[in-house]
């Protein structure tokens, strides 16, 4: 197995760090957000001019699928934890319901991706997000489409709930 460290990503101009997923901490996750995980990790940023989150992810050694390439299953993993965080991001926290994924390019392991990502319709508790998932100078690796639900707040830790109203304006 390789050993690659994950790159350091400095704050993008005219964004901010941001964290989708503040006072809902998980003692370990999937996605990581630490810098010793050999297998995925992802950063978030909120651009200051318009709100809009963008993500870089990285794909270490530890999600490799084929040899040198990454897991089609880390990607879609990634695209879902994204594209889920754009709509924690503005006050509404959900789970999946729907995820597509179609994947464009293989991905090479020790790359760091950006992802794009568009709340397209909110309706009553579903919320439809759209996204890509891109490598600078390679282009779009996959495309997402992800129908999400809202959770009750009754099923989120109260300190998520007083995080969640805040960013909705509801303070």
């Amino acid at each position: 197995m390789q050993t690659l460290k994950q790159p350091e990503i400095a704050v993008p101009d005219g964004c901010e760090h941001v964290d989708p997923f503040a006072g809902f901490k998980a003692p370990r996750s999937f996605i990581s957000r630490n810098a010793d995980d050999d297998r995925l990790s992802i950063r978030y940023f909120r651009r200051t001019s318009d709100g809009t989150m963008r993500a870089f992810a990285w794909f270490g050694p530890g999600a490799e699928g084929a040899p040198g390439r990454i897991h089609g299953g880390s990607v879609s993993a990634i695209l879902d934890e994204a594209l889920g965080a754009s709509v924690w991001t503005v006050g509404i926290p959900v789970v999946t319901v729907r995820l597509i994924v179609k994947y464009r390019k293989p991905l090479k392991v020790g790359t760091l991706c950006e992802i794009e990502t568009d709340i397209v319709k909110k309706s009553g508790k579903r919320v439809r997000v759209v996204g890509a998932l891109k490598e600078k100078d390679n282009g779009i690796i996959a495309h997402a489409e992800a129908v999400y639900y809202r959770l009750p707040d009754a099923d989120i830790p109260a300190e998520a709930v007083r995080i969640m109203r805040e960013r909705r304006g509801e303070a």
